[in-house]
């Protein structure tokens, strides 16, 4: 019986990869998707030209790796890689595969238009939604990348580049999907040493068994320390947040809710104030809400607030 039904998964994998994921990512992402929802030994397998492969129901895991490869190649796939086993992604394939099958394992294949990309998670930043489409960063976070997506509730959404500022280490991208909550940056033209503030961030989550990359977001709370950056550069402040690389590109916010600067780098803690990238957002043509809201808000409610104007960005490259 256990061969039958083996038998009968690979079939139906089998004839669901020719009705369409030769090409198409959302045809390998639905056999993803069926992949997931079997019980027992099964893996996941995707060809560097965007053509999955899977298998379920294997008497052992070594067989279902070495079938997901197999009727990923049978379908067409190049350099198929087995990038997931039994709702787990893998790094290395050398404690559960023969090296006989020789595969190159590529954890997070991100699959988009055709072409596949490898997140690199080396790289961390964020950015936060200054209206419903654009995004705000730093430069920083796209250097180097092929592409850019940000992260919502485990998928990855596309965003595009839209304006660089690299003297002012400034960038702004469009995101494909809109998003109802958007910051809005304080009208505080003055930076005044001592007020309290808030940043917003992302870290990589600990759950392991998803198809892309999660962050979980954090928030920190510190004190403007100076008015002005390295060698009075009064483009720049500095706070004393505690804040990583995936702050960088984030939001600093007062305590009225309103955005007051954009953390430029995690070493030195500077962030570039509002008054200079609100210059760059005017001369892009770029909409932006402002506020003058003098009354304060609880952490909490911050927290809430930025959790949802706010995004972590994943630098992708073809894989």
């Amino acid at each position: 019986m256990k061969n039958k039904s083996f038998k009968y998964g690979i079939v139906a994998m089998s004839v669901a990869l020719m009705a369409g994921c030769q090409t198409t990512g959302n045809s390998a992402d639905n056999l993803y998707n069926q992949y997931r929802a079997k019980p027992n030994n099964k893996a996941f397998a995707i060809g560097t030209n965007s053509v999955a492969g899977a298998a379920w129901g294997a008497p052992t895991t070594t067989e279902a790796m070495k079938l997901a490869k197999k009727t990923c190649v049978d379908s067409g796939g190049n350099n198929c890689s087995v990038t997931e086993v039994n709702g787990n992604p893998i790094t290395t394939q050398t404690a559960v595969t023969p090296s006989s099958t020789n595969s190159t394992v590529n954890n997070y294949n991100i699959i988009s238009q055709g072409t596949v990309y490898k997140a690199n998670l080396d790289k961390k930043g964020s950015g936060f939604f200054i209206n419903q489409v654009n995004i705000l960063t730093t430069s920083k976070t796209i250097d180097g990348c092929s592409k850019i997506n940000y992260e919502r509730s485990g998928q990855l959404l596309e965003a595009t580049v839209v304006s660089v500022d690299k003297v002012n280490k400034i960038a702004v991208l469009k995101a494909l999907t809109p998003n109802e909550s958007y910051a809005t940056i304080s009208l505080n033209k003055q930076t005044i040493q001592g007020d309290r503030t808030y940043t917003y961030g992302y870290v990589l989550s600990d759950v392991v068994n998803a198809k892309t990359p999660t962050y979980q977001g954090k928030i920190t709370d510190g004190i403007i320390s100076s008015v002005s950056g390295s060698n009075n550069d009064v483009r720049f402040m500095k706070t004393t947040n505690a804040v990583d690389g995936g702050n960088v590109g984030g939001p600093v916010i007062a305590e009225n809710g309103g955005v007051i600067g954009l953390v430029k780098d995690d070493d030195k803690k500077e962030s570039i104030k509002s008054s200079m990238f609100t210059i760059f957002l005017n001369e892009s043509n770029i909409d932006y809400k402002t506020s003058s809201d003098k009354k304060s808000l609880p952490p909490s409610k911050i927290a809430e607030k930025s959790k949802q104007f706010s995004v972590p960005l994943v630098c992708l490259n073809e894989a």
